[in-house]
């Protein structure tokens, strides 16, 4: 029975793999790269599993989990080169968590045990590659895959927060990132530590089926998702690499982002690219490439995106409870209510109005 979703798994990560494969280029090789070796190590856990539906052939659970730490690190490195758009390097110390597995799966098998808390009956079923029965009498390997799991998607998890709060990174940017995370990270990290949880019980002599069941039903659907929903890798695919000769560009972002944070001249219609230029004391052209590289945007819509920030902000706190939506527009540095709209909605995909009612 379990042949067959083991099967799909496989098509679909093939389908995946192929597809960023192909979407690779000079300027996002660096985190598709990355990304590419998170589902390979993948597709390895799933064809260990199809090769036992087929001939009753295992791999060694070590090697499964050191399989499925290297998913973790690669989707690790895969976020951080995303935020900081240079390939992230592999040091050292991402061995680290690999030696442990080794040192206590060696340990176990010479009977050296620190942990000793497994059932000596437990099922043979398998979870997401990992057979319940290979952890009897190698508790503290399984607890240095329960923390190595819990370990790294902490540490996702906290890049993915210091991205959202990056004054730096680009608002479309963000987006981009957090759809990902939100569809295919969150779900991926809840059936790795549920499935953690579930061999647990098992090896205590609990069965819960139904929570198997669940388990390989996320999995499916959320790599069926990415399937179904190319454009989330797509978009992954649009973000690049800083360009060679390019590294001081930053400094220059860096500046101006500081100058719209530190400063409300933005909000005077009358401030012009120009008035930027002089105020940072910046030529136009680094200004101008500085923010193309880093936001995708030209210095008036980029201007723009943080006049409509503020009229979200302002919006958020009930601004127009007491004030009108041409007072809005003049008070975010618009010269009109109708260029207000406009570039509102070029950059919400939605009228401020239509922001307001959403806000309720």
């Amino acid at each position: 029975m379990d042949i067959y979703p083991v099967y799909l798994l496989n098509v679909v990560l093939i389908i995946v793999i192929v597809r960023i494969s192909l979407l690779m280029n000079d300027q996002n090789k660096h985190h598709l790269g990355y990304l590419i070796f998170h589902f390979i190590f993948q597709l390895i856990s799933t064809i260990n599993m199809s090769i036992y539906s087929l001939f009753e052939l295992k791999t060694s659970i070590v090697l499964v989990s050191i399989g499925r730490v290297l998913a973790f690190i690669f989707f690790y490195l895969f976020i951080k080169s995303m935020i900081e758009m240079v390939k992230s390097k592999i040091t050292v110390l991402y061995l680290i968590p690999i030696l442990l597995l080794i040192l206590f799966n060696h340990l176990n098998n010479i009977g050296i045990k620190l942990l000793d808390f497994t059932h000596s009956q437990v099922p043979s079923e398998n979870i997401l590659g990992f057979f319940i029965s290979d952890f009897v009498g190698k508790g503290d390997l399984f607890f240095m895959n329960s923390l190595n799991t819990l370990f790294f998607t902490f540490l996702i998890f906290y890049m993915y927060f210091k991205l959202k709060k990056a004054e730096i990174i680009d608002f479309k940017k963000k987006e981009i990132i957090s759809d990902f995370i939100i569809y295919y990270y969150v779900p991926i990290s809840i059936t790795s530590i549920t499935t953690l949880i579930a061999i647990s019980l098992f090896l205590q002599n609990i069965e819960l089926p139904y929570l198997i069941i669940a388990i390989k039903l996320i999995a499916i659907f959320t790599l069926l998702l990415l399937v179904i929903k190319p454009k989330l890798i797509r978009r992954l695919a649009s973000i690049k690499n800083i360009e060679k000769g390019d590294d001081d560009l930053i400094n220059v972002f860096e500046e101006i982002t500081n100058y719209f944070i530190t400063t409300s001249n933005y909000r005077d219609s009358n401030f012009m690219p120009a008035n930027l230029a002089v105020d940072l004391g910046i030529r136009n052209e680094l200004i101008r490439k500085s923010i193309k590289n880093f936001s995708n945007k030209t210095v008036p819509l980029y201007i723009n995106s943080h006049r409509v920030e503020f009229s979200c902000k302002l919006i958020n706190e009930g601004y127009l409870e007491n004030y009108s939506m041409d007072a809005l527009a003049e008070k975010s540095g618009f010269s009109s209510q109708k260029n207000f709209n406009r570039v509102f909605k070029i950059i919400k995909s939605c009228t401020p109005s239509q922001y307001k009612d959403s806000c309720k």
